[in-house]
């Protein structure tokens, strides 16, 4: 089963319940302000426990290939116990790989490693989707598709864990013309997003919501509903996520096709 995400807030995030940057947030972010929020992508295996499972795999190669005893098996222990090392080595050596929301251009970078070229899409120009795949265990998780006519276009993942409150975050964060989202890591920047969006003359919000989406104070809160109000721009019943069967005539656009969000019809 696939199911779509139009770029729509639809609840409070449960993530900015508390600061979602540093250590102990169970968050990568690293950085957010009110022009970028950038998360750490960067392998880093699985801990202690895949350490004691590459070293683990590496004593039963050395046990069963027995190099000791001539060529073929040293050459045997080589190839096996290479990769095995690697392996166990790669979590501390793997390239940086970041992944950038910036609100101001309104663009995602592509997490690849930093040893390639950056390549940026609109967000405006892609949706999300998660599906579940089957590896030794179910895994459904959260991806960021342009669309095929999209020229650079890119595919990627956004999340494993908390695909919907994960999307709602990045929703709100990516409409510049609403206030930021809560969360202590942008309180610092409220101030400066505010006076941006005066100077701008308040712009209408660019996605809608089901929810509000209120100033950091009650005077902001009037000044800005001289131009638009929350409830002027809250989301209808249609705009919502959409569930595909992969038998559906739609599912075939994601591997290929053009996806048209507003084509789609309600669960």
């Amino acid at each position: 089963m696939i199911k779509l995400f139009k770029k729509q807030i639809k609840a409070l995030p449960e993530r900015n319940k508390k600061d979602i940057v540093g250590k102990g947030t169970g968050m990568r972010a690293i950085k957010a302000t009110d022009i970028e929020h950038i998360e750490d992508r960067t392998h880093k295996g699985k801990g202690w426990n895949l350490d004691w499972l590459w070293g683990g795999l590496f004593i039963i190669f050395f046990i069963i290939s027995k190099p000791y005893k001539g060529i073929g098996e040293f050459i045997i222990f080589l190839f096996f116990g290479g990769a095995t090392a690697f392996g166990f080595l790669y979590h501390y050596i793997a390239p940086k790989k970041y992944f950038i929301a910036n609100r101001q251009a309104g663009k995602l970078r592509v997490p690849i490693s930093i040893k390639k070229p950056e390549v940026w899409v609109d967000f405006k120009d892609g949706f999300a989707f998660e599906k579940t795949a089957y590896l030794d265990d179910f895994y459904t998780s959260l991806f960021f598709q342009t669309n095929p006519r999209v020229k650079p276009g890119a595919i990627f993942g956004l999340t494993d864990f908390a695909r919907e409150d994960y999307w709602n975050f990045l929703v709100w964060y990516m409409d510049k013309n609403r206030p930021l989202p809560p969360g202590t890591a942008f309180d610092p920047y409220r101030q400066r997003d505010f006076e941006r969006r005066k100077a701008e003359g308040f712009p209408k919000p660019l996605y809608p919501s089901s929810i509000p989406t209120p100033e950091a104070t009650p005077e902001q809160q009037t000044e800005r509903e001289q131009f638009w109000k929350d409830e002027d721009y809250m989301a209808t019943k249609r705009e919502s996520h959409f569930s595909l069967n992969p038998l559906d005539k739609h599912y075939k656009s994601i591997s290929g096709r053009e996806i048209d969000e507003d084509s789609f019809d309600d669960e």
